[in-house]
């Protein structure tokens, strides 16, 4: 009598033939990989200055390693958050770092860096003098952008951080 088949018409119990396991052996190195460059890349970060135009006016203000526009939530620090929710932290993503980081700052930001682990959300944001950054999705990652400055909305104004 022969074993059952099950829905690939082999036997119950037989192995897959080697070249899946080989495929499936690769992707898993493959997405092994990209998250190791994730987490180095994540090792360290620095805050930086950028020119944006804000309101018409020319203004140097802080970005992130990758020259995009930070803000500020008024009203907010470590110890009284307001931007909690699923659609605040998509319109406004929060700067995330490893829990490991190494935070430093350019010339021409003052202040000090620390970092907020937000257990419920998991992860680590960026904080300058006790206050979390975003970045604005409105934005669209673009450097030398900064159009969410003035915006009203999740118990706050939204403000660019100016450098001196």
């Amino acid at each position: 009598m022969s074993s059952p088949a099950d829905s690939s018409g082999r036997g119950a119990g037989l192995r897959r033939p080697r070249k899946y396991r080989v495929i499936g052996l690769g992707a898993a190195i493959i997405a092994l990989a990209a998250m190791g460059g994730i987490a180095f890349a994540a090792g360290s970060t620095t805050l930086a200055t950028g020119k944006v135009t804000v309101k018409s006016k020319p203004a140097t203000v802080v970005v992130d390693s990758s020259g995009v526009t930070l803000y500020t939530l008024s009203g907010e620090t470590a110890s009284h958050l307001k931007c909690v929710t699923k659609p605040c932290l998509t319109a406004w993503p929060p700067d995330t770092v490893a829990a490991t980081a190494k935070l430093t700052a350019a010339k021409g930001i003052k202040g000090t860096l620390t970092k907020l682990h937000r257990v419920k959300a998991k992860f680590y944001q960026v904080l300058l003098n006790g206050h979390p950054l975003y970045r604005f999705a409105g934005d669209k990652g673009k450097k030398g952008v900064a159009s969410g400055d003035g915006i009203t909305g999740f118990g706050g104004t939204w403000h660019v951080i100016t450098a001196s």
